[in-house]
């Protein structure tokens, strides 16, 4: 292929990113990161199951189930400071057979010391045949004693499923198994993993304890138990790309983070091992596989933060008077500027590309600048702008806001048992303040009885008191209780949050009156957005002595709203509209953890039907709601909320439109807000947000042969704002009839933006129409394609 091909403008990447860089320039592997990859001996494929031995006097061993049912034992061998680092293969057993056949569906292992004897347990399950096979085997190789217990017998509830990973913990068995066929969804998010134990009284009898949530929506296909610092965790799967750590004695789930991979083919993941204070996940490969040993119990208080997504932000603000008058009172146009990265890790600015612009060009116009220290913290200062116009005769005035800004992926993985109360960071401030508007904590009727109803409903749920001195465990329980009891409006249907104007009950507050709606069975009335709940939840931790917030956000949206040539790129002329807001909380969690996010909005009723009493949710939601640093990737935060902040409050007049649109009272804009001396002699204000890109790839070319194919190409725009930007790209299949492409295969990965050549091999490839696309590693809108050629 010796001709060049041009190029078009523009961006695109990864969808989904794995977390890298530790805030500070740490290098430590962070938690979910391998801190090694081991390649098993020749023959070793296939793995069906992991087991670590740390307590035999053989012990460091990991045991390697395959499934041609052997099983590999492996001595760890490790000597840092020497720099050695490996598993020595030390013996492998034959599985034993059933009857005299081999066992068809070999799966799961698990370590276990009895009377000083190691003995390894491991799953068999097999459908080929007209009566499913589902067996437990406990094998003491060194006498060669093993013993088959048939799981499908109704004592241990699971029936014909599949069962696919085991766990062994001081004489308690744990087995996940396939829960996907339930078709009541209240048992589908509870189950997913059985506890069984022996019970040595009657005979070593295996008997049934209780059913175990897994993720709720994805099939766990590995656990395992560990217990760390005093306390006791398992890790599951979900599914078989990412892992997620859940309390151990009630499998709620707590943080997840993406499966470590060596390529972009991992195969599905079968099994999980802890020991030697790493957790071990295996990966299939050609010829004899491989185990990542990942770091789940170091540099705990670091930061995982991902590649920026740089853009430029215009907020914009317009009013229009209701009819004409010689005196209309003085307006004003309010606007946030977006955190910095200091106070809001997600995301930074660059203050000097901050502009404010009186777009009606009036002589009674000035624009002004002042702060706000939301509860007296000056470290969550608040910069505003502010676009005053004097009394003048009516008409409409227009203002623009302006700033460059880049938002990223950012977690903070929470262990709750290291959750403590230092507070010392938050000296001086007041956190805990009531707000009559918002909290009304002096009723201690309504908070106090809705902790009775959270504590009866967490005690039914798992079995085990709800622990209400934990502040995670405070935020989690109550979190978990609104999203099971109450619904989110459906603006379109036209199902309001609820509100009783006439008692100061509006869409968004106070927080004792939301709470008061689940204060008798479901009726319909228990409908509350974002904002209400957010209040609702700072309210509630603040009555318990927690402190507690809420973050003002915007969110790019879908990109059906701006991508019009449909290319994945938000290219030049192109404007992503962002959404005016969306509120959570965010609760302290103590010197380790600091402030962390917790969102308890509900879900809307499947097919807006509301009339049902809301289901039980999964751990996967509670896991993406609760604790995960910033909720999501390309939020921007505008707005740290400590009670009613008057400039960005929404003046209430009944509107029954509005009202029904829940459009009126009690509500906070978060970042932009028009304000009026004579609010009824003006109409509402009308704002507009959006975001364009600072960055493309231009004049990119393709040239030389198949098997070597250079490409080049030229960045522009604001990349040295991201110096350690990296690119991949694709190769894509081109549609004849609609001109559409999609991706084929990743061709290159990470190669530094400013690199402007890289070579490829396209020898794999022929017989259609293809072109190439470049991507910003984290932020797939940023990129740029060629125009289509013929392999």
């Amino acid at each position: 292929m010796s001709r060049t091909l041009r190029w078009s403008l523009c961006v695109a990447l990864l969808s989904s990113v794995r977390l890298g860089a530790v805030l500070g320039g740490q290098t430590a592997p962070l938690i979910g990161e391998s801190e090694k990859v081991y390649t098993l001996a020749a023959g070793n494929a296939d793995i069906r199951g992991l087991a670590f031995d740390e307590i035999s006097p053989e012990a460091p061993r990991l045991f390697v189930l395959d499934r041609a049912g052997k099983i590999f034992v492996y001595k760890l061998h490790r000597k840092p400071a020497e720099g050695i680092d490996e598993l020595k293969l030390l013996d492998t057993y034959d599985l034993p057979t059933d009857g005299s056949a081999a066992l068809a569906g070999p799966r799961g292992l698990a370590f276990a010391l009895d009377d000083d004897r190691s003995i390894l347990y491991f799953l068999n399950w097999d459908r080929s045949a007209a009566e499913v096979k589902s067996q437990l085997w406990r094998c003491d190789f060194e006498s060669n004693v093993h013993t088959q217990t048939n799981l499908t017998w109704y004592p241990f509830r699971i029936g014909q499923r599949e069962v696919l990973d085991l766990a062994y913990d001081k004489g308690n068995i744990l087995i996940c198994f396939d829960a996907s066929g339930y078709r009541d969804n209240d048992l589908r998010v509870s189950r997913g993993i059985i506890h069984l134990r022996w019970n040595q009284a009657c005979d070593g009898k295996l008997e049934f304890v209780e059913h175990m949530p897994d993720s709720g929506e994805f099939t766990s296909r590995g656990v395992c138990c560990m217990e760390f610092e005093g306390a006791r965790y398992l890790w599951a799967s979900a599914g078989s790309d990412t892992i997620y750590s859940a309390d151990a004695e009630t499998g709620r789930g707590i943080f997840h983070f993406d499966r470590p991979r060596s390529t972009d083919e991992a195969g599905p993941l079968w099994g999980l091992a802890f020991g030697d204070g790493s957790l071990w996940v295996p990966e299939s490969a050609p010829g004899p596989d491989r185990v990542h040993r990942v770091n789940v119990t170091r540099n705990l208080d670091a930061s995982c933060v991902g590649p920026r997504k740089l853009r430029h932000l215009t907020m914009t603000i317009e009013t229009t008077p209701e009819k004409d008058h010689p005196h209309p009172g003085a307006v004003y146009h309010y606007f946030s500027r977006p955190y910095p990265h200091e106070v809001m890790p997600n995301q930074g600015t660059w203050p000097e590309t901050e502009k404010v612009v009186d777009v009606s060009e009036v002589p009674n116009g000035k624009i002004k600048s002042f702060t706000y220290d939301p509860a007296n913290d000056s470290s969550s200062r608040q910069h505003m702008a502010l676009v005053e116009y004097a009394d003048a005769p009516a008409r409409t005035y227009s203002s623009r806001y302006e700033i460059d800004l880049w938002m990223g992926p950012y977690r903070k993985y929470v262990y709750p048992h290291r959750v403590n109360r230092n507070m010392e960071a938050l000296a001086g401030t007041d956190y805990l303040a009531d707000d009559p508007d918002l909290f009304n904590l002096t009723d201690a009727e309504a908070y106090g009885g809705f902790f009775e109803r959270v504590k009866a409903h967490i005690q039914k749920k798992y079995g085990v008191p709800a622990g209400m001195e934990n502040p995670y465990w405070v935020a989690r329980n109550a979190l978990e209780y609104i999203q099971d009891h109450y619904y989110y409006p459906g603006r379109a249907q036209r199902k309001p949050a609820t509100v009783d104007y006439d008692n100061h009950h509006y869409d968004a507050n106070p927080g004792n009156l939301k709470i008061n709606l689940s204060r008798r069975p479901y009726d319909k009335t228990q409908i509350t957005a974002c904002s209400g709940t957010s209040v609702m939840l700072a309210g509630a931790m603040r009555y318990l002595g927690f402190e507690a917030r809420w973050l003002g956000t915007g969110n790019e949206k879908d990109r059906s709203l701006w991508d019009k040539d449909d290319d994945g790129l938000l290219d030049e002329g192109e404007s992503a509209p962002v959404s005016s807001g969306h509120r959570y909380t965010q609760v302290w969690l103590g010197s380790h953890y600091g402030w962390i996010c917790f969102d308890a909005t509900p879900t809307r009723p499947d097919f807006m039907d509301y009339d049902p009493v809301p289901p039980i949710k999964s751990q996967w939601r509670y896991m993406n709601r609760a604790a995960r640093g910033h909720l999501k990737d390309n939020r921007i935060v505008f707005n740290v909320g400590d009670r009613l902040f008057r400039p960005l409050y929404r003046d209430f007049e009944y509107d029954e439109k509005l009202a029904i649109d829940n459009n009126c009272g009690g509500d906070q804009r978060y970042n932009l807000q028009g304000r009026f001396d004579k609010p009824e002699l003006w109409k509402l204000a009308r704002h507009r947000i959006f975001v364009t890109n600072v960055c493309s790839i231009e004049e990119v070319a393709v040239s030389g042969p198949k098997d070597r194919t250079i490409v080049t190409w030229k960045p522009q725009g604001a990349w040295h704002r991201d110096p350690q930007a990296t690119v991949s790209i694709y190769l894509q299949r081109v549609a004849g009839s609609t001109n559409k492409a999609a991706d084929v295969a990743r061709l290159a990965r990470a190669i530094p933006f400013d690199s402007r050549t890289a070579t490829v091999d396209l020898s794999a490839y022929t017989g259609s129409r293809y072109r190439i696309m470049l991507r910003k590693d984290g932020d797939s809108e940023t990129g740029g394609h060629c125009e289509p050629f013929d392999l």
